[in-house]
């Protein structure tokens, strides 16, 4: 892979050398098309499906969506061989002149492959989407979270180009007509909270686990004491959804001391299986922590829903229930570098701008606001593919 890689470099050299310069239109064209085929090729799937879902090309976003609906990515992926446009469209109940359309534009962003005049196999990107990550991120983006973008230059117009933070006054009110805040909406609505679920399961589908980079049996496994813990608790994993994270330190670290607990709403946990070492509770972050003194208090992409005001109120009421010198908060989110941040991080920023009028945080800004909650951070834990990073920190 270090020689691919190599190459790759030594490419992308030259053309940024001589290549706009010395190549004609149609070269550059081919070769674009290529670039884009090759990255597609190395792309884990579940990095396919962000890239492709985040980066809003309205377009692509709507064939996607369409592809998913009609069940096309699943005929195609099923059928042993290529399908004509006629007999997808005879599979899955689609007039073949819309059909033929949508496969063009398709077979145009390599998320199905021309085999033949009117002729279709499925491709990489396909099959991505027959997963349960991609079909939920498609109906997730499509329903609840891209509206919004189309609004968020009306806002920032209306707030005379000042930070949003004011979470009942934001483009996702502007695009859904609506005073309410997103999670209200979305609760209210079955299939939009069943999709939520299953993608708050399978959004990790391809990144790196917290586990991967971040020490647990030393950092916190090899200080648990019984003692110091009335509840014996090992982990909580507050506003958890599905408990992904609580089953896989379970799966990690077998035969771990003290209990798992899942935190979130009634509504959410009545969707979760059950599973053996895994308790669940309902609890609202908003009020007072009622397991006190456990080891962990993990947060998984909590904060960034919340303005600096709201998730002080978080921190706050969960900082009151931690034992001095012995529990530990881990905050496992984006730390936005201040230069060189990727793309998925900075649409990131701005998707938690138009939905809630918050933010994903810099360094410095976190280390304002767990300093304002009475909490020092001990380190921050990251690695090289991560897309978050684990923020360790401690009563101050």
């Amino acid at each position: 892979m270090s020689d691919l890689i190599a190459q790759l470099q030594s490419i992308s050299t030259q053309v940024a050398q001589d290549g706009a310069v010395e190549l004609d239109s149609a070269t550059r064209k081919e070769g674009a098309a290529l670039a884009r085929s090759i990255m597609v090729d190395l792309e884990h799937p579940g990095d396919l499906i962000d890239r492709i879902i985040h980066q809003q090309q309205p377009a692509e976003n709507a064939l996607i969506r369409v592809a998913v609906d009609t069940g096309l990515f699943l005929a195609l992926t099923e059928s042993s061989s290529p399908l004509t446009a006629e007999a997808l469209a005879s599979k899955i109940n689609v007039e073949v002149t819309l059909l033929e359309r949508i496969l063009r534009g398709l077979a145009a962003m390599h998320a199905v492959k021309e085999t033949g005049l009117d002729e279709y196999s499925p491709t990489k990107v396909s099959k991505a989407f027959t997963s349960a990550k991609g079909a939920s991120m498609a109906c997730i983006f499509g329903d609840l979270l891209s509206p919004p973008w189309s609004k968020l230059p009306q806002l920032l117009k209306a707030t005379g180009y000042r930070n949003p933070t004011d979470p009942d006054w934001t483009a996702f009110n502007i695009a859904f007509n609506t005073k309410d805040h997103m999670w209200d909406v979305m609760g209210s609505d079955p299939e939009l909270l069943r999709n939520f679920g299953i993608f708050m399961a399978t959004q990790t589908v391809g990144r790196l686990n917290f586990l991967d980079f971040y020490p647990a049996k030393e950092q916190l496994i090899d200080g648990y004491e019984s003692e110091l813990n009335t509840g014996g608790v090992m982990f909580v994993d507050i506003g958890g959804a599905r408990g992904e994270e609580a089953l896989e330190f379970r799966r990690r670290l077998p035969g771990h001391p003290g209990r798992l607990i899942l935190q979130d709403q009634a509504d959410t946990l009545k969707q979760v299986p059950v599973s053996e070492g895994l308790e669940m509770m309902a609890h609202d972050f908003f009020t007072p922590q009622p397991i006190c003194g456990a080891r962990v208090y993990y947060f998984r992409r909590i904060f960034h829903d919340w303005n600096d005001a709201l998730s002080l109120k978080i921190l706050q009421k969960t900082a009151a229930a931690m034992a001095p010198g012995y529990s530990k908060m881990l905050i496992n989110d984006i730390v936005m570098p201040r230069r060189g941040a990727s793309s998925f991080a900075t649409t990131q920023d701005l998707l938690m701008m138009s939905l809630f009028s918050s933010l994903e945080r810099t360094e410095q800004q976190w280390r304002d606001l767990l300093q304002a909650a009475g909490l020092k951070i001990l380190r921050i834990w990251s690695t090289q593919g991560a897309v978050e990073s684990i923020i360790e920190a401690v009563l101050a």
